[in-house]
């Protein structure tokens, strides 16, 4: 009797166990699939503001992605949130071996996910106007309160037909969690 209650306590608790791995293991097979296309979306996102910048702005040393920052917006009480994860790149622009300024780019400003392809496709936002409004901006702010001695570093980047076709690129696709 108690040799049989102790197989049925051993099957049931394999069996829990197995249900929890299950469980355990699809979330994080979900996770990582979503991950992959945060990785597909935000690609779009790095490679077009690299080809903008170095076909239309002199004086970048180097570019230099920072990964993806993920905000997960889940609830324990309620689950996922309705608007999705924040998910975000940025990208520092060398103007010289340490002078830099940074700007920050939303997966969901600049893409949009197409359900028929399953993937992100580039939106209407990310173009030539848009992407030199957050550049001029991001800039203004970096530079804003420098002396202008400091600011004499910035001075030969500009819009320009040259470019800065040698500029050092580095990409980025590793996730990380934002903090704040």
């Amino acid at each position: 009797m108690k040799k049989s209650i102790l197989i049925s306590a051993s099957i049931l608790s394999a069996v829990c166990i197995a249900i929890i791995l299950v469980i355990g293991g699809s979330g994080y097979m979900k996770k990582k699939t979503i991950e992959k296309e945060y990785q597909q979306g935000v690609k779009l996102i790095q490679d077009y503001v690299t080809d903008y910048l170095v076909k239309n702005y002199e004086g970048i040393e180097k570019i230099e992605w920072q990964g993806i920052g993920v905000e997960y917006r889940n609830s324990p009480i309620l689950g996922p949130s309705l608007f999705g994860n924040y998910v975000d790149t940025t990208v520092k622009i060398f103007v010289s071996e340490d002078t830099y300024f940074s700007v920050d780019f939303t997966l969901t400003d600049e893409t949009e996910y197409d359900n028929d392809l399953n993937k992100y496709v580039k939106s209407s936002s990310l173009n030539s106007r848009n992407t030199d409004f957050s550049i001029q901006t991001d800039l203004e702010n970096a530079t804003d309160e420098l002396t202008p001695s400091e600011k004499e570093d910035f001075k030969n980047f500009k819009k320009s037909s040259y470019g800065s076709k040698k500029a050092k690129v580095v990409y980025n696709l590793d996730i990380y969690k934002l903090t704040y």
